[in-house]
């Protein structure tokens, strides 16, 4: 079966090609699950729902939520909503090798990512709108997971534009962007020559370490096999 693509993964072979080696090909890295992964995805549902459904001050959230913050940003959403736009949570964005629409789990899937949130409203001249909901602080200002989805997105939904946006709802603050596509792929020129850059070390099997902010978390760092 091909290697499936995601904004993930991508992001890992940026920071170290050994690293991605060692998470999405040896699986010599094991995925681990922390306390704060469960409290966003907790915090996530909540917001998701409030999206879907309005805003209600019954909800009880947690304590270091920005509650204002949250509530204009999902006004926002439904505001859209209000104006006729779709919105799709937890929405799967999959693109075969040929640039066409398929499933997940389907064996032809070449590169898929999930949204948080996709608004898409219902004039196609108008931006969709793709969220991805962060807890924690702003610690990092790169929108390459997003730019990755706003491409899926101008593919999948033809949408000349797509807006993004990370919803830090901890600190009540925003990582906000737009990509216009009516002038070609440009804006997205690095995620696609990282896809061949990657395509290139899978079939070469070359996986250099790499130096970066994340070293001293590695499960490889002062090991014999990463040797910078």
């Amino acid at each position: 079966m091909p290697f499936v693509y995601s904004p993930s993964n991508m992001q890992t072979f940026r920071d170290c090609p050994l690293r991605f080696w060692g998470q999405s090909i040896s699986k010599e890295i094991k995925w681990k699950a922390s306390g704060s992964k469960s409290r966003g995805q907790t915090i996530h549902t909540a917001i998701q729902r409030r999206l879907h459904y309005g805003w209600s001050d019954d909800v009880s959230w947690d304590a270091t939520i920005d509650v204002d913050f949250v509530r204009d940003c999902v006004g926002e959403v439904r505001r859209l909503m209000s104006q006729g736009a779709s919105l799709y949570t937890e929405h799967e964005l999959v693109l075969n090798a040929n640039g066409g629409k398929t499933g997940w789990w389907d064996d032809d899937a070449r590169i898929r990512a999930r949204a948080d949130a996709l608004v898409l409203p219902a004039d196609a001249a108008e931006p969709a709108l793709l969220i991805d909901i962060k807890t924690g602080k702003k610690w990092d200002i790169d929108d390459f997971q997003l730019r990755v989805e706003c491409l899926l997105t101008h593919i999948l939904y033809q949408r000349a534009a797509v807006r993004y946006a990370y919803w830090y709802v901890d600190s009540g603050e925003e990582v906000d962007g737009i990509i216009d596509f009516r002038n070609g792929l440009a804006p997205v020129q690095d995620v696609l020559e990282l896809l061949g850059t990657m395509e290139q070390a899978l079939k070469n099997n070359h996986f250099p370490p790499t130096a970066n902010k994340f070293c001293r978390w590695c499960d490889f760092n002062n090991t014999p096999k990463c040797m910078r």
